[in-house]
């Protein structure tokens, strides 16, 4: 009997070669998420790369599809300090801390 093999897939390397866990990544950038914000839906991106979503006329959420109700985007505060705190643990891999937004 052949045995089957699961591929879990890694967590994308970030530029110092570190591995920047799944959540701390905005799901439309790809990117370490520096000014986390949540819309309607409930799901989190990173401000610029929501912002551009919505600026070229979508109207839904892009991981769920769903319309969006309002287009209000609130600050993640927890999910900054966690990712700030995350930035700060791996500084000695190189990892520099996010700038606060403006």
């Amino acid at each position: 009997m052949r045995e089957k093999r699961v591929m879990i897939p890694l967590e994308p390397l970030d530029a110092a070669g570190v591995q920047i866990p799944y959540h701390f990544r905005c799901p439309i950038s790809l990117e370490l998420m520096g000014d986390p914000v949540t819309v309607s839906t409930g799901q989190t991106y990173d401000r610029p790369s929501i912002e551009a979503w919505l600026s070229t006329g979508n109207s839904t959420c892009p991981v769920t599809r769903a319309p969006l109700n309002d287009f209000s985007l609130i600050p993640n505060h927890t999910l900054r300090r966690l990712i700030q705190d995350w930035c700060v643990s791996n500084r000695c891999f190189g990892v520099d801390r996010i700038p606060t937004p403006k």
